[in-house]
């Protein structure tokens, strides 16, 4: 699992040393519709637990992400954004918004296609309150492309896509 960094570089967290400098990883909250934006916040914590995994191919991309989550998706045009449950997915035709939040402000439509799907896999995240999505890397190395997950998608209210920009 990759967080994407303050220095715009993804890093994988499930290989966290026991210590560790400032890291901080980037999150979208959507808390309160007014003021919604990107922030860095300090990983000081890590929940680990064990859960099934989906494997996704966004726009070429691998991802695998627990099955209970959910992702970021829209419509061609961006005319809405919606969370949808991975399990929800079922290779339906739903595409997922790419950008670098610190690169790009519009993003990509890409189209996600379920790969696998794997049992008891262990995972590693940093603790979300509500309304935080995850900015998730797509790749490795500087200005990755990224999408958005969210454990719990009832505590997103619906994001209109112009108060992203």
């Amino acid at each position: 699992m990759k967080i994407l960094t303050l220095e715009n570089t993804s890093y994988d967290i499930d290989s966290v040393p026991d210590e560790i400098d400032d890291i901080r990883y980037c999150i979208f909250d959507a808390g309160d519709p007014e003021y919604m934006d990107y922030f860095f916040l300090p990983l000081i914590f890590l929940e680990s637990f064990y859960a099934p995994a989906i494997c996704l191919d966004i726009g070429g991309y691998k991802i695998q992400m627990p099955m209970d989550w959910s992702i970021l998706t829209s419509d061609e045009d961006f005319d809405g954004l919606e969370v949808m449950p991975l399990s929800s997915l079922n290779n339906r035709g739903f595409v997922a918004p790419v950008l670098n939040p610190l690169k790009t402000w519009m993003p990509r439509a890409e189209e996600i296609q379920i790969t696998n799907v794997y049992q008891d896999v262990k995972w590693y995240f940093p603790k979300l309150k509500n309304g935080h999505l995850l900015v998730v890397p797509l790749e490795d190395g500087p200005e990755p492309k990224c999408v958005m997950f969210v454990k719990e998608a009832n505590k997103i209210k619906d994001i209109d896509f112009a108060d992203m920009l």
